[in-house]
């Protein structure tokens, strides 16, 4: 795996582990709800697990999608023969590989706001104030890294975040 097919999946891990943290506890981070550190690493566990999973099945059917189609070029009967060998094989680490990462960048995302909230129980504001600060240095990592305007990416990164936030205290989910 290289460097670029890295950081697809730590950028989906880290944004989908605040933003889902978010959905799921922001009415109860602005409440100040106590969160137990029980709560915070089943919280941080199902939201990894979940965009883990879908990474998994996004990322081994895009990668499979470009066997049929490279099969089909080469003018083979069947991918079967192209997935059965290495190029198989290949697939399936790159794939177990990045849910991997997914999953860690996940857990990892999804504990920053949840860390402030076990650390500073007294202002759950704070914990949202710091996963939507999270999301904007990852929106200038991201346009950095694709050679973007970085500002795009921040705006963009708090907009959602404070959107997501503005929906789960709506929602109020836990």
């Amino acid at each position: 795996m290289n460097k670029q097919n890295l950081l697809f999946p730590f950028t989906l891990g880290l944004s989908d582990g605040i933003i889902t943290t978010l959905m799921l506890i922001s009415r109860s981070l602005i409440f100040g709800d106590p969160i137990g550190l029980n709560l915070a690493f089943r919280v941080a566990f199902g939201s990894a697990f979940v965009g883990g999973f879908s990474f998994f099945i996004a990322e081994y059917s895009r990668l499979r999608g470009e066997i049929s189609r490279t099969s089909r070029q080469l003018n083979l009967r069947s991918p079967s023969y192209l997935i059965r060998g290495k190029i198989g094989r290949d697939i399936m680490v790159e794939s177990v590989t990045g849910t991997s990462i997914s999953v860690l960048s996940g857990f990892s995302g999804s504990m920053i706001p949840l860390a402030f909230s076990v650390l500073v129980p007294q202002d759950g504001r704070l914990s949202v104030i710091v996963a939507v600060l999270s999301l904007a240095a990852l929106g200038a990592g991201i346009g950095k890294s694709v050679k973007g305007n970085y500002i795009f990416w921040v705006i963009t990164m708090v907009a959602l975040g404070v959107i997501v936030t503005a929906i789960g205290y709506s929602l109020h989910l836990v």
